[in-house]
């Protein structure tokens, strides 16, 4: 698991007045809104005696413990202890980690992270949202896999023809038909482009947890194309929930997306089987240890963004995490971190490519 990449946590319709607690990256978060509306996203421990902050109630436009009754505005910042003076001044370290929050695609995603908004990757755009002459559908769901092996299936075509027979792709991945076949890097990921005189392909991932692929086709009189994207958010190393949007230009109407709605569930319960009875649990990291071939490419160049992530620092090392969770609570760093040593929770151990 990686910090410092856009998690979507929760439908914004699932958040309204009252705080729900989100699991990601091994951790629990609250998320709340304002008075305004606005949503906010803490670290769900509190600092006091360890309560959890999304069993209180918002108050003044504050999350307020529901245990001794501090309350935390949207900064992470505590602005009200009950049992101190009125005009005594409140701890420095008395605050939780914040993350940076937007709501975009009726999905609330937080940056799981510390770096500066300048540093940070964009969210990877939808670009037919509400767009005419496109229909948009989404699912949400969850798979007992790895992000890693969850992400790579997203980028791996030629499955489509073995493992969703109704998709009509058969045969369209033979060598003899390609007319192009090709890896694009990204500053943030990378893509690959399959063509033959039936269908384009083009599919990537945007940073640890996002991916796409476009289909543009041709059936007889009928052409059209189908995009699929997929934000991930990684609840630990072996779950996760996928929120998943769906956009056609072809056969439009309500009636179509129920049809399209069906299709994809059905397409969603062929690949879970699949991918949860993957060994091993995450993906290789040596080079060696599958027989790649070259329209696996994709996947090598997803494996080699993931190492550069983890030489950055930004991967979780879980079994240090679990080990040491008994006695002891984490966080992962937020961006205010970057300017102050004045915390009370320790972040997430972290490990670097070879490291245990």
């Amino acid at each position: 698991m990686y910090i410092n990449f856009w998690i979507p946590m929760a439908l914004a319709s699932e958040l309204e007045d009252t705080p729900i607690r989100v699991a990601a990256l091994s951790q629990e978060f609250a998320l709340f809104r304002n008075s305004e509306g606005k949503a906010f996203c803490l670290a769900d421990v509190c600092v006091h005696r360890g309560s959890s902050l999304s069993a209180g109630k918002v108050k003044s436009d504050c999350l307020q413990c529901p245990y001794h009754g501090w309350e935390f505005d949207g900064e992470g910042n505590c602005t009200h202890i009950p049992t101190i003076a009125s005009d005594a001044k409140i701890p420095g370290r008395a605050r939780v980690d914040s993350y940076p929050v937007i709501e975009r695609y009726g999905v609330v995603f937080a940056f799981l992270g510390d770096l500066p908004e300048e540093e940070r990757p964009d969210l990877l755009e939808i670009s037919e949202w509400d767009q005419e002459g496109w229909s948009t559908t989404h699912l949400v769901y969850p798979w007992q896999a790895n992000l890693e092996r969850v992400v790579e299936n997203g980028l791996d075509a030629t499955h489509t023809e073995f493992v969703h027979p109704s998709a009509g792709l058969q045969g369209s991945f033979d060598p003899e038909k390609l007319e192009d076949a090709r890896l694009v890097e990204h500053p943030w990921g990378n893509e690959y482009l399959m063509s033959t005189p039936a269908v384009e392909i083009s599919h990537g991932h945007y940073g640890a947890n996002h991916q796409w692929t476009f289909l543009g086709f041709k059936m007889g009189d009928m052409t059209g194309h189908f995009r699929f994207y997929s934000f991930v958010r990684p609840v630990d190393e072996n779950s996760v929930i996928r929120y998943i949007f769906h956009a056609r230009n072809f056969q439009l109407g309500e009636k179509m997306d129920k049809e399209m709605l069906k299709t994809n569930l059905g397409f969603e319960a062929e690949d879970r089987p699949v991918i949860e009875a993957m060994r091993p649990l995450e993906s290789p990291l040596g080079p060696g240890e599958e027989l790649l071939l070259p329209e696996d490419e994709i996947m090598l160049a997803y494996r080699r963004s993931l190492k550069k992530w983890r030489d950055n620092g930004w991967h979780i090392d879980s079994e240090k995490l679990h080990d040491a969770g008994r006695r002891c609570t984490f966080t992962i760093p937020s961006p205010a971190r970057r300017g102050s040593s004045a915390w009370i929770r320790n972040t997430v151990p972290m490990s670097a490519m070879g490291g245990d």
